[in-house]
């Protein structure tokens, strides 16, 4: 266990010192909240049952003939399991007492807070970092949450777009794709876009294209139909994506509050604890959570690679 005595921080008991730096800068709001649902945990993990395929068509019935039989589609089963994060220091009483210009144990359980505000954000983050990927992001279906060949009863679908950086025209495109999402059994489903999740390298452009009341930078008096239409509502612009010319379009799948959508578990919500250990005086302080982020109806989220296709 390391402790945080006087040799690591010399200059700290010595007077004369005007400021200290680096410990100060301004703190990002939270981001993975404007697009992830926070659900309660009583469970190891939390279980679905998912790619439940419904009836299908109805069969045409001639005269005297028996009526056809049909039976729904179980589907596949896929679990979010919960993760414990903890992280810790030590101060020695001396550290404490001596310090000239600031309360070591107050510095040290807020920057504890920010090391756990990060934490969620990387570990919300994570399902879209590895979107695309074939082997880190394989899932129940096994594909990743980005795919075009998601299994389904009624065959292959897919919620990927084509790989462009952001332009009206991918826009355009993402949000025809999307009205033609197709449930289980292939029937077409009432789905539209909800908000675009992208970094902030896209969000200059992406705001020009969906703020301008007619098409963005052409010499054409033509109308901006997604501004019009309002087929995009909402940008979040989020720095904590790796891959900065990837993008993603939530859905109003998200809107029904049933935890296959975006959803951030806490199974065991942010705790704190002080104590000490007498046999040398040191102060110990602790943050420990148990959490995990989840993706699981993969018609929550379409995603383009961007223009480098990976």
């Amino acid at each position: 266990m390391q402790v945080i005595d006087r040799s690591l921080q010399p200059s700290q008991y010595w007077p004369g010192l005007f400021a200290l730096f680096g410990m100060d800068y301004e703190r990002l709001s939270p981001i993975y909240t404007q697009f992830y649902d926070t659900k309660s945990s009583e469970k190891a993990f939390e279980e679905f049952m998912t790619e439940r395929a419904g009836l299908g068509l109805a069969v045409q019935q001639p005269e005297l003939e028996p009526v056809q039989f049909d039976v729904p589609n179980e589907g596949y089963r896929t679990q979010v399991t919960h993760a414990s994060y903890g992280l810790a220091v030590a101060i020695s009483r001396e550290a404490k007492d001596d310090n000239l210009y600031e309360d070591v144990g107050s510095r040290m359980m807020k920057e504890l807070a920010f090391s756990a505000r990060q934490t969620e954000e990387y570990i919300a983050h994570a399902p879209l970092q590895v979107a695309t990927d074939a082997v880190n992001g394989l899932r129940a279906d096994g594909v990743p949450v980005i795919s075009a060949s998601h299994p389904t009863a009624s065959g292959l679908q897919s919620n990927q777009l084509v790989a462009a950086n952001v332009s009206e025209l991918a826009f355009e495109n993402a949000v025809i794709q999307i009205s033609y999402t197709r449930n289980g059994r292939g029937f077409i489903i009432n789905m539209l876009p909800k908000r675009v999740i992208l970094s902030p390298e896209s969000g200059p452009e992406t705001r020009r294209i969906l703020g301008s009341p007619l098409q963005w930078n052409a010499q054409t008096n033509n109308i901006n139909v997604l501004r019009s239409t309002g087929a995009l509502p909402e940008v979040v612009e989020t720095p904590y994506l790796v891959d900065k010319d990837n993008y993603f379009i939530q859905t109003t799948e998200q809107d029904k509050d049933n935890g296959q959508g975006f959803t951030f578990w806490e199974r065991s919500p942010l705790e704190t604890r002080e104590d000490s250990n007498w046999s040398n005086q040191a102060s110990l302080i602790a943050i420990w959570m148990r959490c995990a982020a989840s993706i699981v109806d993969f018609r929550t989220i379409y995603g383009s690679a961007g223009a480098d296709g990976l």
